[in-house]
């Protein structure tokens, strides 16, 4: 299998665009014009039929009414040639026996003035969708959605990267909010890998990608939103569908889904557990202490294996009362386990070069993981088009805890020790919400709202020490922490349109109060604050044509901290670098610029931006000698001053013909880190980053479909150091059969490279470190799905509900260093 799937990278990356054009087909070009202005008519959809009247192909023009199409074995029929507001056209068309094109010219077309109440386009669905405020990728076009999760999916977005470490970046930044269907989710907060390694892609309909959210979001996110569009499968009567998957190292996975309608009632039901498998997994980290001559340098080397037992569920309800009212109901949830074992040897030498001390260590860890949410919306529309007035509810529990148990062998000038330490914590939260949406005229429209939210996080902490064979409590390393947080939030947008200009304003007030209690050992401190933000959002675009516009936005964006940053939980399983979260963090305020140029086509999409982000009190990951035992590292978060970044992006897609897309993305971002320390001493880090991917999809024949994908990423910059850099890939074939109900899927993910390293690096002045992690990464895997039932009506949901795009996530490991997991 491995050598049919290099051969067929080879030869789609080795075909010339031409070889995709059916050999002996019959090209016929055109362009549809306004028949008074001569102006093109942008994406008319053209239906091609022969002269039998069977229609053989439906298409859209460009932005400016040029199309072109082959045809296989047919040489005259007619086009039926429509566009809202135009009167529908024929032409005929005929081609000369041994001719290979037929150009029709300009085809004029007339102003309709009947109402055209509907006009559907079918065509195939395209991969990627660029819109004036959103990208959009099409997971269910996608054929290896089929044996991938989600997270594996979200590789392939444009704008967003996933590294070694399965941390996610938006444009670059690892500050933003993931929503789904446009609700915030704790559980993706916190810990958005886990939950997206547990959803399955197929569950999945489309990922958008909004980076200069509006005033109506929250103004927590600053790099902008993800937003995870589940399948909602349309019904009439009882319809489904039932997926399994596999692959080489032992994951296994599925997802059965059912939807059913009767009267007003609509609901659905998703679920799909998973195991996962991570074999082989290496370790290997060196550090160097300037300042202490006996534990000069700390040497580690590890191994290990890890398992995941997991599943996603959902449920999504609504009655419609009447045509203008709707009552819906959706709960999620997502659970499970995640355990490891490994063992590591470490070597301590002195600045002689000699060993100091030297240990081994048996580590078992287990972390469990979990959250339930429910919203609950009530939706008032009105006769006058886009109208709407929502009341909206969200109950949320998120728990999380893990256990620990190590086991430590001492070899030289080390004691023997056995351990063990747990910690549970937990997040609660309340939202409700008002949204009105009203406008007055077509250039003219309002949005105001408000929002109210009661979090609380509690987390306690134990720790024992093997006494004879007995745990016995060490009362010195106790942890507790009650953080409670009150968020009362308004918004007003306005949106003005005129001619080729919009303009889109808007401000939020958010008033953030916050009340925590921490305990660590016997000491215990108190604190809280009091924070009131004005939050202004402009949106200047002017459309350059039909096809292409300019845009500039600024915002300001805020970034409260997480739980798993303020979790002051001390996760010791490595006795030489401590970890632990910092509950006194204060919120980032950031400042954001972003200059874009679109060009929407038929067949080309391009959207370039330059944008910058200014931010003078960020959240940093820091590491630093411990100040009562210098023997010991730490790494915990600190407001750690300025983090601006200054960027370029640059995505497009090209559609050659109707069965081949070509996507190409990439960003280039120049990002200056300064911390202030003490005494006017400052670290300083600069530089750039570079991240980039293309693929390609070919249906070469109905029903089989190519596609494969390479990107690389030239490493995460952090205020004391910068991560190593990574190349992936992957391909995979899919097959339709029984009419497109049975979908059959085979991929392969990193073809070329067995095994994959990561690497970090970081100093200052007081020390320097070198970490590897290297595990096996090509995995086959095998998937196959069934549909059964009929469509029909769609299960109604609100237009608007709650998003809280309210905590800091993604980056440094989602904050696992101060959460009680890894």
């Amino acid at each position: 299998m491995y050598r049919l799937f290099t051969f067929f990278l080879l030869l789609v990356g080795g075909l010339p665009l031409g070889s995709f054009a059916d050999s002996g087909s019959i090209q016929i070009t055109g362009k549809a014009v306004d028949s008074l202005s001569k102006k093109g008519v942008p994406f008319v959809t053209i239906t091609v039929q022969n002269s039998q009247s069977k229609v053989l192909k439906r298409l859209a023009s460009d932005g400016n009414g040029a199309f072109d199409f082959t045809l296989k074995d047919d040489t005259h029929g007619e086009l039926i040639i429509t566009a809202v507001g135009y009167n529908t056209t024929k032409v005929k068309f005929g081609v000369k026996p041994g001719a290979k094109r037929d150009n029709l010219g300009t085809i004029a077309m007339s102003e309709s003035s009947t109402k055209i109440d509907q006009v559907v386009v079918q065509a195939q669905k395209q991969l990627v969708k660029v819109d004036v405020d959103k990208i959009s990728y099409n997971t269910e076009a996608d054929p290896e959605s089929q044996t991938t999760n989600a997270l594996d999916m979200l590789r392939k977005v444009p704008l967003i990267t996933v590294d070694g470490e399965d941390n996610i970046t938006l444009k670059g930044s690892s500050s933003f909010k993931i929503l789904v269907n446009g609700k915030e989710s704790t559980l993706m907060s916190n810990n958005p890998k886990d939950v997206l390694k547990g959803m399955p892609a197929n569950s999945i309909k489309n990922v958008e990608v909004i980076t200069n959210p509006s005033s109506k979001y929250s103004a927590e996110g600053v790099g902008g939103i993800i937003n995870i569009v589940t399948a909602k499968k349309t019904l009439e009567g009882v319809m489904g569908s039932v997926s399994l998957r596999a692959d080489n190292i032992g994951g296994v996975g599925g997802n059965i889904y059912t939807t059913a309608k009767v009267g007003k009632l609509s609901f659905s039901l998703n679920y799909g557990p998973n195991y996962r498998k991570e074999k082989s997994t290496y370790g290997y980290s060196w550090r160097e202490n300037f300042a202490n001559n006996n534990e000069h340098i700390v040497e580690t080397k590890s191994d290990g294996d890890g398992s995941a037992l997991f599943s996603f569920g959902s449920a999504e309800m609504s009655y419609e009362i009447d045509s203008l009212n709707l009552i819906s109901l959706s709960v999620m949830g997502h659970g499970g386990k995640w355990k490891n074992n490994s063992t590591s040897g470490t070597s301590v030498f002195n600045n002689q070069n000699q060993i100091y001390q030297q240990y081994g260590q048996i580590t078992d860890y287990e972390r469990s993981f979990g959250a339930i949410s429910g919203n609950l919306d009530y939706q008032r529309s009105f006769k006058k088009p886009d109208k709407l007035f929502t009341v909206s509810y969200k109950l949320e529990y998120n728990p999380m805890g893990t256990d620990n148990r190590y086991e430590t062998d001492g070899i030289v000038n080390y004691q023997d020790q056995k351990r063990f330490s747990e910690n549970d914590a937990a997040s609660y939260e309340n939202t409700f919400q008002i949204d009105f949406v009203n406008p007055f005229t077509s250039k003219h429209q309002l949005e105001v709202g408000a929002k109210y939210i009661l979090r609380t996080n509690p987390s306690e902490t134990f720790n024992y020490n093997d006494v004879n064979g007995a745990w016995v409590e060490d009362a010195t390393r106790y942890g507790k922490l009650d953080y409670t947080q009150n968020i009362v939030a308004g918004y007003v947008g306005y949106l003005y349109k005129i001619k080729k200009m919009s303009f889109k304003t808007g401000f939020r007030v958010e008033g953030a109060y916050t009340d925590a209690d921490s305990k660590q050992g016997i000491k215990s401190t108190s604190f809280s604050s009091d924070l009131t933000n004005l939050i202004p959002y402009l949106t200047l675009s002017y459309s350059l044509g039909e096809a292409s516009s300019l845009k500039l936005n600024y915002t300001q964006r805020l970034q409260r901290p997480g739980i798993w940053y303020l979790n002051p939980y001390v996760d010791d399983s490595d006795p030489k670098m401590i970890s632990y979260g910092n509950p006194e963090l204060e919120t980032e305020k950031v400042h954001s610029f972003d200059l874009g140029y679109s060009l929407f086509t038929s067949k080309v999409n391009l959207e370039l931006s330059a944008y910058s982000q200014l931010n003078d009190n960020a959240i940093q990951r820091v590491m630093f000698a411990d100040k009562n035992n210098p023997n010991i590292f730490v790494s915990t978060y600190e407001n750690s001053g300025v983090n601006n970044t200054y960027g370029f992006s640059l995505f497009g897609s090209y559609r050659p013909t109707p069965k081949l897309s070509l996507n190409l993305e990439g960003d280039a971002s120049y990002s200056l880190m300064e911390r202030n320390v003490m005494n006017d001493i400052k670290i300083k880090n600069e530089g750039w980053n570079y991240n980039g991917s293309g693929s390609i999809r070919w249906t070469c024949i109905d029903g089989l479909t190519l596609s494969g994908y390479i990107g690389g990423y030239s490493g995460w910059l952090q205020l004391q150091g910068k991560s190593g850099g990574f190349i992936y890939n992957g391909i995979s074939v899919r097959k339709d059969l029984l009419k497109k109900k049975l979908n059959i899927s085979v991929s392969v993910n990193s073809p070329f490279q067995k095994y994959r390293t990561w690497e970090s690096d970081m100093s200052d002045a007081s020390f320097r470190s070198h970490s590897e992690r290297k595990m096996l990464y090509r995995t086959f895997s095998f998937g196959i799905s069934y549909r059964f039932g009929k469509m029909g009506a769609m299960v109604k949901k609100a237009k608007r509900s709650i998003s809280n795009d309210d905590v800091k996530s993604g980056g440094d490991n989602g904050g696992n260093s101060g959460g009680g997991g890894k």
